[in-house]
């Protein structure tokens, strides 16, 4: 932590940081309540030092998985290398879940490389089922070839293209489509090589060909037809339509027999492709272009389109069309519309305008159509902080609004907003009729000489909107509470407690641990609320909220076995490395039940030697050949008495496990003490893990 502070002074302050050793130790403790799962991942993405990889891992709790697949976006192979130097502090097998594919996304060969070499290909692994070796495949990092071969075409990687399709097999390649995925995205260079080494065998999907048109690659589809290669549907002319792709679209029209449909003319003028709406309109005249709208187009803005629409698709026009220019402030649209259009608008216009903020738009409409005002509209306002436009519709307009409006702008955190419709409307909150029991209430103790004297204007408005109807005040600022709660909204929160905030029950808590808000919770904690439930660390295991468990945790929650278990059963490894790390010791029982019930291997690497053997014991009982393999090829016995019983177990297994265990002893080899015929043999092995150094 001091060398990420020191950093900090280094990097933003003018003086030299020798001499500001007191700054350096007030960052660290700013700092360390913020050190969260998402800011190791973060270092890692951004190829952190291998010295702040260390003091990260220290201060935080990583979720291996999402650090993995930041570093590999990041192509750093110093932190995967790091990351595989913790050993069992470090990622487990299904953390590298789907690392070779994002690394060949990312073009980054050397990455790929390394990976590949640490792993095997999933499809290799179920073609090897019942042959020897299979469980010592099945537990290195798996990955797909085939899926990082289309990935590393798709994003035009010629080098990782060529590399990945040189070490694959056979069956990947016949489930990959690197070919189409290289078509799509125009990628020329990786499409020609994989048709030189394909040959004949190479074809393209008519779903290729269409994507290619639509991303306006002409010079990947002239080769595709000089190879014979196109084969397209209607979709690839409309979709170059729709993204303006003139020259493709003529080229379409003039070797391929597909065409367009009628929706090519809809596509384009409603993103603004003039030139193409019109050579559409003049080649394709057999058509019925006007059974299509042009909403798209005014709410995006091209008011010339509406124009030559206007003058050659007249009937082609709705009542929406207004509305959608309105919903993106177009008030030359909306001006122009009602000037040559006689469709007029329906409530949705001046809702979106208000919705939006546009104070000129909503003023216009109000001159122009002021029977189509809702009293939704200055709900969208305020949920959206619009005050001006609140307060405008409010004294110009006669609709009101309904509940929603203060909901809306409390669920956004606009407190003025809140107070204006406080002091001005009576709608209140949706739930503010005080049919059940608030969880949270505020004593808006507004009399004490603290809050008279305060130079807040929020308190000031506040104590006279009190005067005048206190128990309508006191049901908005219990839901006010409550709210901001739900939305973690701490701001309002510190201006609710100046009026002094009280729990009622302890949902409030509960959901916010449910949710994982660790800046909620320190809320709480800083302002002296309790929290009693003894259950709190549970249900934040329950809900998979790492970060959260970490907090309790730090503040008297006590770990459980219960609790391991319960990670285990939901799957979260992440959640359960953690409560294993930091818990207490691991008992026998919840090993058994962690390993053989729920399959995560790696939990035997925290239980002693005789609990180990114990699981040996269980495993060639139930035939759980995984967690034996793992066992005895990571595990030192020290104890003769173990190495002993180990034998023995192995002696009496079923039948099966023995025919598997003489089929592979070529890869127990490292522990072939198992099998000594003397049970009074004293060697000790030096077993070693197997797989390929960093």
């Amino acid at each position: 932590m001091r060398f990420i502070a020191r950093y900090v002074v280094k990097n933003c302050l003018p003086l030299n940081d020798d001499g500001l050793l007191h700054v350096v130790r007030s960052i660290s403790e700013f700092l360390t309540p913020f050190l969260c799962s998402e800011v190791f991942t973060a270092a890692c993405e951004e190829g952190a030092s291998r010295d702040t990889l260390d003091v990260l891992l220290q201060e935080t709790t990583p979720v291996w998985k999402e650090a993995v697949q930041a570093a590999v976006r990041g192509g750093y192979l110093h932190v995967l290398r790091w990351m595989v130097a913790q050993g069992e502090r470090g990622p487990w097998k299904d953390d590298f879940e789907s690392a070779l594919e994002l690394a060949a996304a990312g073009g980054y060969l050397e990455v790929v490389q390394w990976l590949y070499e640490r792993g095997i290909d999933r499809h290799t692994v179920r073609g090897v089922l019942k042959s020897p070796g299979y469980i010592e495949k099945s537990l290195l990092f798996d990955h797909c070839s085939s899926d990082a071969l289309e990935l590393a075409a798709e994003h035009g990687h010629l080098e990782v293209t060529k590399w990945i399709y040189s070490t694959s097999t056979d069956v990947c390649m016949q489930l990959g489509k690197p070919m189409d995925r290289a078509v799509a995205n125009g990628h020329l260079a990786v499409a020609q090589w994989l048709y030189t080494i394909s040959g004949q065998s190479c074809t393209c999907s008519i779903f290729a060909v269409d994507k290619a048109a639509k991303n306006g690659q002409l010079e990947m589809l002239q080769w595709l037809q000089s190879n014979h290669l196109v084969t397209c549907t209607t979709s690839a002319m409309d979709e170059a339509a729709k993204n303006g792709h003139l020259e493709v679209v003529k080229w379409l029209h003039r070797h391929r027999y597909e065409d367009c449909s009628s929706v090519a003319l809809h596509f384009a003028a409603n993103n603004g492709h003039l030139e193409v709406v019109k050579w559409l309109f003049e080649n394709f005249k057999y058509y019925s272009w006007d059974q299509w709208y042009w909403s798209d187009a005014a709410e995006r803005g091209h008011l010339e389109a509406l124009r030559w629409l206007h003058e050659h698709l007249p009937s082609a026009f709705s009542i929406h069309v207004m509305g959608a220019a309105a919903s993106n402030g177009h008030l030359d649209i909306i001006k122009w519309l009602h000037e040559h259009r006689r469709e007029g608008c329906t409530t949705m216009a001046p809702f979106c305008a208000a919705a939006f903020g546009n104070l000129e738009i909503v003023q216009w409409f109000h001159a122009h159509y002021p029977d189509q005002f809702v009293p939704e509209t200055i709900d969208a306002a305020a949920q959206n902080g619009h005050l001006d436009v609140v307060r405008w519709l409010n004294e110009n307009r006669n609709e009101g609004c309904t509940g929603h409006a203060m909901d809306g702008a409390a669920c956004n955190g606009h407190l003025d907003v809140v107070l204006y419709l406080m002091e001005h409307r009576g709608e209140g909150f949706p739930s503010s009729s005080g049919a059940t029991p608030p969880n949270i209430v505020v004593q808006c103790s507004l009399r004490n000489s603290r809050q008279d004297q305060t130079s807040d204007a929020s308190i000031v408005i506040l104590q006279s909107i009190y005067k005048k109807r206190p128990t309508f005040v006191e049901d908005c600022l219990s839901c006010l509470a409550e709210t901001a709660v739900r939305k973690g909204n701490i701001e309002i929160l510190d201006w609710l407690n100046l009026l002094g905030v009280e729990l009622r029950t302890s949902i409030p808590i509960r959901d916010t641990v449910s949710r994982g808000n660790v800046k909620m919770l320190q809320w709480f904690y800083a302002n002296n609320f309790q929290m009693c439930d003894v259950d709190l660390l549970e249900l934040a295991v329950q809900k998979g909220q790492l970060n959260t468990a970490r907090w309790l945790s730090d503040h008297g929650f006590k770990i459980t076995s219960i609790l391991l278990e319960e990670a285990g059963k939901n799957g979260d490894v992440a959640m359960l490395r953690w409560l294993v790390e930091h818990g207490p010791p691991l008992t026998l029982r919840s090993a058994l039940k962690l390993t053989l019930q729920y399959r995560h291997l790696e939990i035997a690497q925290w239980v002693s030697e005789s609990a180990r053997v114990q699981l040996v014991l269980e495993a060639l009982q139930k035939d759980a050949r995984k967690l034996i393999w793992w066992i005895l090829t990571r595990t030192r016995f020290e104890d003769t008495n173990s190495q002993r019983r180990i034998r023995d177990a192995i002696r009496c297994a079923p039948s099966s496990i023995l025919q598997w265990i003489q089929g592979d002893r070529s890869g127990l080899k490292a522990c072939q003490w198992c099998f000594a015929a003397s049970r009074n043999s004293t060697e000790v092995p030096v077993l070693v893990k197997r797989g390929v150094s960093n």
